[in-house]
């Protein structure tokens, strides 16, 4: 696939910045500042965040667990920002649109990947 790499430096980008900008919602106005909502929606960007960046790790060194993982990846981060972003507009747009778009990239760029593949294992 030759958008493998790109894919994978995006994915470690992206994911680094979700789970950064997670934390700092999460310490910030939900520790420091005892707000709630804040705190669960940080933690949940933070595990986003994680996610995507795992998803990018396994895509840069071609694991056999990279689908499965950017399966997971798109199944946790498309519901969180469509919370955090859309419902209760607590992230920004930017970071919204990448939450939901970039995981469902991930996970259809496996999908073609795995059936345009044929491998012998002769």
């Amino acid at each position: 696939m030759r958008a493998q790499m790109p894919l994978a430096l995006f994915a470690l980008v992206f994911g680094t910045l979700e789970a950064v900008g997670g934390a700092q919602e999460m310490i910030y106005l939900g520790i420091l500042n005892s707000e709630t909502y804040p705190l669960v929606a940080g933690a949940l960007g933070v595990l986003t965040g994680g996610l995507l960046l795992a998803a990018g790790i396994t895509l840069l060194i071609g694991s056999l667990h990279a689908a499965v993982l950017a399966q997971a990846t798109a199944w946790i981060s498309v519901p969180v920002f469509i919370l955090t972003g859309i419902v209760t507009r607590r992230a920004g747009w930017p970071i919204t649109a990448v939450g939901i778009l970039f995981p469902l990239l991930l996970l259809f760029g496996q999908k073609s990947r795995g059936a345009g593949e044929t491998v012998s294992k002769t």
